[in-house]
Formats: C-alpha cells, structure tokens, sequence
C-alpha cells in the first residue's frame, strides 16, 4: 500500500515554491477554461472557469490521496459557521443599504452575465488565490508562520487588482479595489479555514461580487471601476471592508489558530494534532 502513496516532497522541503505554483497552475487552467468557453461567448468563458475549478478541485484532492479529504465537507458546527458568517451577511446589508447612506439613486441591473461573472469570480478567484494555497500552508507550512502566510496572500490577492488597469479600470479606484480586496482576501480566508470547506468563501465571494456587479454604476459590464466614487463613498467602502475584514480575520485567530489547526488536520487525516 505505501508504494502507492505519492511522495509530495515540494511541499514538504519547499512549500514557498508549492504554494506559488498552488497558484500559477490553477491559474494557467482556469485562463484555459475561459479561452475555451469565451469561443462561444463572454457567459460561457465565465462558466468554462467554473467547470475547470471545479475539476482541478477532485485533481487536487486524488494528487494528494489518501491524506486530504476534499474541500467540500465543513468541519466545523452549523452554530460556528454561522457566527463567522455574520459580519459577511451584515457587509451585504450594508452594500445594499449603501445608496440610503449615500443619499443617491437605488441602481439595480441584474442579468445573466453578471450571475456568470459572479459565479466566475467566486469559482476561479478563490481557486487562483486561497484553495489550493491556504490548504498546503494548513499542512506543510510551520504553525508559528501561518498566520503570515494567510496575511500575504491577502495581500497579494489585493495586488493581483492593478491587472484591471490594462482592462480601464480608474487608477485611483484601482489603489481603493487594491486596499478593499486585501481585506476581503482576509474575510474570504477566515470562511475557508474556520469551516473546511470551499463552499463558504466561493459562495461569499461570488455573492458579494454579484452584488457589486448588480448595484454600482460605476462598475462596468466587464466588473471593471471606470469612474471615481465620492470621497464619502470611498471612505465607507475601505472602513466598511476593514471592520468586517479585520471583524472575521480576529475570530478566525482565536486561540492563536488552534481551532483552524485543528480543523485542517482533520481535513489532512492528521490523527494527532499539537497543541
């Protein structure tokens, strides 16, 4: 039977290098998936990232047979899951509730591409940035450095928006998106790897994207920002984005990641967990 074990031994000598490459393979694929979807049209290269994620998800899983367990199954009580959901459900409220605040015309334009463009988001990005990276700090990164490491990705998430500049994006929207998206890196992070499971931060982060595609003029057909907001406006979208970031990010290392820690040895079939 050990023979049929795969040695992962990037992971274990370099777990810099298998967490960047956690993220450029993912990347390569989903950028497949949407190249072939998008021949047919822009809704069905948003669905080709979603189908491709969704198959590099069980490829991740049989790579690192018999150790991981998937990433669907929570690991945490309904009761948890729920509390850490709450400043994520009361963001939401907020957004909607934005224009009240603002005192400026309710917007509302839903259409199917902007379901796609969600579900895109939520399926592609957290595949690109959290799934696979976040699973193998949980595992072959040092306790002590964990939180770190789930800080810089963040951050890194945060950066990857100065893409949207080649796309038109503002610049001065584009440093907010950069500042707002490293806290919502932080909020998505927390969802992952205080649940176990994937389906909280890709529903998170799809919904919330929905949301801002549906509601802000200023966001393009494309889910670019290609005007400015008001200063007020800008004031409330980073203090709102670091309340509830910083809000999950600080339940999420309670006890200095000890639940999480545990969590992950049981999604890593760790039987024994140091505490």
């Amino acid at each position: 039977m050990d023979k049929k074990i795969r040695n992962h031994s990037i992971c274990e000598k370099k777990p810099l290098l298998a967490i960047v490459l956690a993220m450029i393979i993912p990347t390569l694929a989903v950028g497949l998936g949407s190249l072939i979807g998008g021949q047919i049209s822009e809704e069905a290269g948003n669905i080709g990232m979603c189908i491709v994620a969704i198959i590099m998800m069980f490829v991740f899983k049989a790579w690192f047979t018999p150790y991981f367990k998937g990433f669907f199954k929570p690991e945490n009580s309904a009761k948890n899951i729920f509390i850490l959901m709450l400043p994520f459900i009361l963001f939401i409220v907020y957004t909607l509730c934005e224009p009240l605040i603002l005192k400026r015309e309710f917007y509302f334009a839903p259409s199917f591409k902007a379901i796609t463009m969600g579900l895109a988001a939520g399926f592609g990005e957290e595949l690109m940035f959290r799934l696979f990276t976040l699973a193998i700090v949980m595992k072959y990164v040092k306790k002590e450095k964990r939180i770190l490491s789930v800080i810089l990705l963040a951050v890194f998430f945060g950066l990857a928006h100065m893409g949207n500049l080649k796309e038109g994006a503002d610049l001065a929207m584009t440093v907010v998106q950069i500042f707002h998206s490293t806290f919502m890196g932080l909020l998505f992070s927390a969802l992952y790897l205080k649940t176990g499971s994937a389906i909280f931060p890709i529903f998170a982060h799809g919904f919330y994207d929905y949301i801002c595609f549906v509601t802000d003029p200023s966001v393009s057909s494309d889910g670019i920002i290609t005007q400015q907001y008001s200063t007020a406006a800008i004031v409330l979208s980073v203090v709102s984005a670091v309340m509830v970031g910083t809000v999950t990010f600080c339940m999420f290392i309670n006890n200095d990641l000890s639940t999480a820690n545990k969590i992950w040895a049981k999604k890593w079939n760790v039987e024994k967990v140091e505490e």
